[in-house]
């Protein structure tokens, strides 16, 4: 992202230091998201490595770089999905560098002062990129039309939310398929659409073959993403995959909306390459099996139509093309 002349204007989140050993990184990163319901986690574990170099002393650049690399791993290992979190750290480490190049024959306290003033505009327009989502998508959904979704995502619901206002109320309809796993969620979800004057058909998942295949009256699905990897691909709630399949099927396109700043350096093969380990089967002999928590799972660039970002509507390949950009290699 680009720097602005304007940053030195931009508030510290505090300016209280303490030694690298002492920062929690990991509490730093909970507390974001449970003070800040607007941010995604790539952009939290962003705004707390933002916080680490905010806080901890001045030290030369290569320790700063391998603290923030400690700090990033010791994120990344508290989670059960490192995906989304490694989107946000690998690009702000090379922000970092890239920074740090820019700045070169400046003082390291000058440099570092620049990094955090710079990261903090960083993490504002990460922010502020679903609106572009917002204005790239809305178009999409043109009166008369039918939406299928699920899950939470705010990318989704604020584009949804756009085609409301500038459609009217009652102009398209959206059926939501509910997660009886997170009922207040979903609640939530069909109430905040409802409010806008969207009327929405509540249905569970063992509804969507029927839905999408039988009924005909789906014009387009809308999903969101944890993270899009460099293939097109994306990594989202358990789910996803299946709706993606049988939205093929019925040969209706699958709309994606994604920031880019979820797109990371990662190129699954197939469901057992997702890079980490999720017990989505527990086998007994009696009792209920455990049902694993925040699971995902992979959708291939195949079963894409197209993913909506901030700087417009494109097909699977622009991550590809867009990480190449950022990193110069895509050998993460």
């Amino acid at each position: 992202m680009a720097t602005d002349a304007a940053t030195t204007s931009l508030p510290l989140r505090s300016a209280t230091t303490a030694s690298t050993s002492d920062f929690d990184i990991v509490g730093t990163y909970n507390k974001l998201l449970a003070s800040d319901p607007e941010l995604t986690k790539p952009v939290a574990a962003i705004e707390s490595l933002i916080e680490l170099l905010n806080t901890v002393p001045s030290t030369t650049v290569f320790e700063t770089l391998d603290t923030v690399k400690a700090h990033s791993d010791r994120l990344k290992a508290s989670v059960s999905n490192p995906v989304p979190l490694t989107a946000g750290t690998d690009l702000f480490l090379q922000y970092l560098m890239t920074s740090l190049k820019q700045q070169d024959g400046s003082s390291f306290d000058a440099v570092r002062h620049h990094l955090i003033r710079n990261g903090s505009l960083f993490a504002s327009r990460a922010v502020a990129a679903r609106n572009g989502i917002a204005e790239a998508g809305w178009r999409f959904v043109s009166e008369g039309k039918c939406v299928l979704t699920h899950g939470a995502s705010r990318s989704v619901t604020g584009l949804l939310e756009r085609a409301a206002k500038e459609l009217g109320a009652g102009k398209f309809r959206v059926v939501y398929v509910r997660d009886e796993a997170r009922k207040a969620e979903s609640d939530d979800v069909v109430r905040d659409l409802r409010a806008k004057g969207i009327p929405v058909a509540e249905i569970h998942d063992a509804a969507i073959a029927h839905v999408l295949g039988l009924l005909r009256q789906v014009h387009m699905v809308i999903v969101g993403a944890e993270a899009v990897t460099q293939n097109g691909g994306i990594i989202s709630r358990l789910g996803t995959f299946q709706i993606a399949q049988l939205a093929a099927r019925a040969k209706i396109p699958f709309f994606v909306a994604a920031e880019t700043h979820k797109f990371v350096r990662k190129f699954p093969l197939d469901q057992r390459d997702l890079g980490f380990d999720q017990q989505v089967l527990d086998f007994k002999l009696d009792g209920e099996s455990a049902q694993p928590k925040d699971a995902v799972d992979y959708t291939p660039p195949d079963l894409i139509f197209n993913l909506i970002t901030e700087n417009g509507t494109h097909l699977p390949t622009y991550v590809f093309e867009q990480l190449l950009d950022i990193y110069g290699s895509l050998n993460g």
